[in-house]
């Protein structure tokens, strides 16, 4: 959306909010507060958007402190100016209908007052979700949670009974403004003791250098049968990137080249053997493969080459869209496949009995686990932030696999 159009239609809300609280509170003290506020909200609306047209046309690499915490401002000052402007609106529209019932019964059409009470539904209205942005910026966004999944196949083969998996995803690693956060979750990864450490993509936003000041945390990472990661969407660069993958070719090269370093293993469209003894499970990967404008390099045949039917097989796929159009219906049955790119939205709510999140009408599989046709799904929810440099309600993951047998 035009930065134009974003503005004007934040100085209207702001506007009717202001003459609707200075029309409901008649104390000098308050109206003068509401004004100052309102100002306030323009000049950061104003700022943070020319601010995010500089990112943007600079493909939004490395993002500073000054920019994450203006951009989460913004966005939390946008939504309390809705939310405040609906209680106003609701509360003319009863005081229309109060009107037109006075005009009917006293053929007299007097307006009644904006109640006070009206005003203070408006002001917790638009507290709350400043305050709730702010506090994912200044906590929730590193508070990191581990989640243990355990998964049961009638087909895993005996030595891989009890084996466990721990998967991170989506680091976005320009964004973090904190050493000692990523230090906090490679600390977390490598406290899990897993037999294997999987990334499901995105280890940068669009510039390939973002990663450097961390390799060393990652290179750190043990595990006995080694690391694994596959390619997300913005590890090729972003937004002019994904329009032209060859032009900008030299990002994926570069973020290959750092992965090799960090001593994962990249799984190109490609697979390798994981031995317990004589026995063994397939590890595929693709590059990613989601809608436009994201890539869709993956080559789920290609990944697939060499491995026989019956062997137990574990895919890393990117974007969750890829089973539903490819994965599902292949041929050949994958028992698991871990993805990410979703982040939750990095907002939401998740009890144990309820899930939600406005990332559910993009994609049909945005967080946890999903089973269907004998086959898993885990989408992870991500290590990292894009965009609002926090997360409220859908904290920040790494997860645990444990695979029994069944038999």
């Amino acid at each position: 959306m035009n930065s134009s159009i974003v503005f004007t239609f934040l100085s209207g809300l702001l506007f009717y909010n202001y003459r609707c609280f200075c029309t409901t509170f008649e104390n000098h003290h308050v109206q003068m507060l509401v004004a100052i506020l309102s100002i306030l909200a323009a000049v950061i609306g104003l700022l943070t958007l020319i601010r995010m047209n500089i990112v943007f046309k600079t493909g939004y690499g490395q993002s500073d402190l000054l920019t994450n915490w203006s951009m989460g401002i913004f966005f939390g000052v946008i939504i309390s100016a809705i939310f405040v402007s609906v209680v106003f609106l609701v509360g003319d529209i009863g005081r229309f209908f109060v009107a037109v019932f006075e005009k009917i019964s006293s053929c007299s059409m007097i307006w009644p007052g904006r109640s006070e009470w009206v005003g203070f539904i408006a002001i917790f209205f638009a507290i709350l979700p400043v305050s709730l942005f702010v506090y994912g910026m200044a906590s929730g966004k590193y508070n990191f949670k581990v989640r243990d999944v355990q998964l049961r196949f009638s087909d895993l083969p005996k030595a891989f009974d009890g084996y466990r998996i721990v998967q991170f995803s989506d680091l976005h690693s320009g964004n973090y403004d904190r050493f000692s956060a990523m230090e906090k979750a490679t600390r977390m990864i490598q406290d899990e003791e897993a037999d294997l450490i999987l990334f499901t993509g995105d280890w940068i936003n669009a510039k390939s250098d973002e990663i450097i000041p961390y390799k060393k945390l990652f290179a750190g990472l043990t595990a006995p049968d080694g690391k694994f990661c596959c390619l997300g969407n913005h590890d090729y660069g972003a937004h002019s990137a994904w329009r032209d993958l060859e032009k900008y070719k030299y990002i994926g090269d570069a973020v290959r080249g750092h992965i090799s370093e960090m001593q994962f293993e990249l799984l190109d469209n490609k697979n390798v053997s994981i031995k317990r003894g004589e026995e063994s499970i397939r590890l595929i990967g693709v590059e990613n493969w989601g809608n436009n404008p994201f890539p869709r390099k993956g080559d789920l045949d290609q990944a697939l080459a060499g491995v026989s039917l019956d062997e137990f097989k574990i895919l890393l796929s990117h974007d969750p869209t890829h089973w539903d159009k490819r994965t599902l219906e292949h041929p050949e049955h994958i028992h698991l496949t871990l993805a990410g790119h979703t982040h939750g939205a990095q907002f939401g709510i998740e009890t144990k009995r309820f899930q939600w999140s406005p990332v559910k009408y993009v994609y049909k599989r945005w967080g946890g686990l999903y089973e269907e046709k004998n086959q898993f799904l885990y989408v992870n929810r991500g290590l990292g932030f894009i965009g609002y440099a926090g997360r409220i309600g859908m904290r920040p993951e790494i997860t645990v696999f444990e695979l029994k047998s069944t038999v």
